[in-house]
């Protein structure tokens, strides 16, 4: 049997995880021989539960791989070992990786240069909009983006990215087959069809708890190249992503918010601990020493032709920045008739976005 089936093989059996495969590993000298030693052999190995070694003398059958390996082709899921080249060598060098990884989509994306991106389930506007633009912007540069396919900035954040046609890495905590939440299977298929992947830990049929997601987050950081907290509160569980970051050795990034906010007390708390303090895509890229031609990056606005009303409308919100149609009617002294039909032309133009509830932004 191949070390890649044994490490499927093991990842399958209840009880065994990265430290019994090191254990068992350890006390066998590799798993060269494991198919063929004997069941007294392995109850005596130390440090084991009774059950897991009776788990691993009742499930270790070519049967029982060949029936893990049938579920998985019904799925159109694949799998990389630890030990096989195509495994992340950013997520093989942290503390307790794990020995297989289970993929749906692309798979030579886990090793290409990506941006995590976390943050709150339950974001402000304001963070929904720096979601979309952050993730499109560095995706608009082949910049690959990583977040957990969770409601909230997650959700944003893969989005922005399938947006700009770029590409997108979600790592779930459940098994592919159990998505969770259930309402973004539609996105989970637009992330596999855009050339992204889908990844998990966990085996099919595993359905999400709460201790899967903190696990789900060192992998978010290990395969990651920085991680950007966009929006977090003091005690959100995006900041447990930071934390494995730091200890990764990643860089990380965050932007700022209303201290007024309850959803802004954890990115501003982390900005003055030390992480970077993120305003455009520019400050992200400096720290890798990447640069662009921004003339190619950003649609130069100064070509767009405007009516006299539509740049009158643009110039407001340039000088006051997001604001709701009642102001935006105030300052401009339009009907609220007309200035919609203003902000509905100068949205297809490319030049403002709403945020939510009739609050419109100048893209930058």
């Amino acid at each position: 049997m191949k070390i890649d089936d044994i490490y499927l093989l093991l990842w399958h059996i209840n009880g065994i995880g990265y430290k019994t495969i090191q254990k068992l590993e350890n006390y066998f000298n590799g798993f060269e021989n494991f198919y063929e030693v004997d069941k007294t052999e392995i109850y005596k190995i130390p440090n084991i539960s009774l059950k897991v070694k009776e788990n691993i003398v009742n499930y270790r059958s070519s049967t029982y791989l060949e029936m893990i390996k049938e579920n998985m082709y019904k799925n159109n899921i694949s799998y990389i070992t630890i030990n096989n080249p195509r495994y992340p060598k950013k997520l093989k060098n942290i503390y307790n990786p794990p020995y297989v990884l289970f993929v749906k989509g692309n798979v030579d994306i886990l090793s290409e240069f990506s941006i995590a991106m976390v943050g709150s389930r339950k974001p402000t506007i304001y963070g929904i909009w720096c979601a979309k633009k952050f993730s499109s912007e560095l995706s608009s540069l082949g910049i690959n983006i990583i977040s957990g396919m969770a409601l909230g900035i997650d959700f944003y954040s893969h989005l922005g990215c399938l947006n700009n046609k770029g590409k997108t890495i979600a790592v779930l905590g459940s098994s592919i087959d159990k998505v969770y939440p259930k309402e973004n299977i539609n996105l989970m298929n637009d992330i596999i069809e855009d050339g992204g992947a889908v990844i998990s830990e966990y085996p099919l049929g595993t359905s999400a708890r709460p201790i899967y997601f903190p696990m789900r987050n060192r992998i978010i950081s290990g395969i990651s190249d920085g991680v950007l907290i966009v929006e977090a509160g003091e005690k959100s569980g995006a900041l447990i992503t930071m934390d494995y970051a730091l200890e990764h050795g990643k860089n990380v990034f965050s932007i700022p918010g209303n201290i007024n906010s309850q959803m802004s007390k954890g990115t501003n708390k982390i900005i003055k601990e030390g992480a970077k303090m993120i305003t455009c895509v520019d400050d992200i890229l400096e720290e890798y020493n990447i640069f662009y031609e921004k003339n190619l990056y950003v649609l130069d606005k100064e070509d767009i032709e405007l009516s006299k009303d539509e740049q009158k409308m643009v110039n407001i919100l340039k000088e006051y920045g997001s604001l709701h149609v009642d102001l935006i009617c105030k300052y401009t002294k339009l009907n609220i008739k007309d200035i919609l039909g203003i902000l509905n032309v100068l949205e297809i133009k490319g030049i403002v976005s709403e945020l939510g509830n009739k609050i419109y932004s100048i893209n930058n």
